[in-house]
């Protein structure tokens, strides 16, 4: 199941990825948001997230050495809570391609944020439907609630 780890690189992304950024967030929606009723992409607003998001926060890529693929994301900024000047991490996608998905390589995405944090708190919300609580759990995540959401 998914590859070696050395056949990895981690990096963080530049103003000439952001092509392949947005082509691999396209594949997100449309691979693992299909038949969840979210709205169609803007091409326009996704660029600029993109964009901002080089610029005030950070982008690190996971790309396959042997296929010379990019196969994952993990978009994130520092943010504060809104009760409170004090500041965290908000992570914004962490996506993997499915036929790469394994705990090593979401660890590896993971410690590469908690490195950049310098100890800040590191949040998350998952909106895919995908049931991956264990996962975050075995990570080091607490789980404070759910995503909900009324149509």
């Amino acid at each position: 199941m998914g590859q070696s780890m050395t056949s990895v690189h981690l990096y963080q992304a530049e103003k000439k990825d952001i092509e392949n950024i947005y082509d691999l967030l396209i594949e997100f929606k449309k691979i693992d948001l299909e038949g969840l009723n979210f709205p169609e992409v803007d091409t326009h607003k996704l660029l600029k997230f993109i964009n901002t998001m080089l610029q005030k926060g950070k982008i690190i890529l996971l790309n396959d050495l042997d296929k010379d693929e990019l196969i994952g994301c993990c978009i994130f900024h520092k943010s504060e809570f809104w009760f409170s000047k004090g500041q965290m991490i908000n992570i914004d996608v962490i996506y993997i391609k499915k036929n790469f998905r394994n705990y090593k390589l979401l660890k590896t995405m993971i410690d590469s944020v908690k490195k950049i944090a310098n100890k800040l708190p590191i949040v998350l919300g998952v909106t895919t439907g995908l049931k991956i609580d264990p996962v975050f759990k075995r990570l080091g995540f607490e789980n404070l609630g759910s995503n909900w959401r009324l149509m």
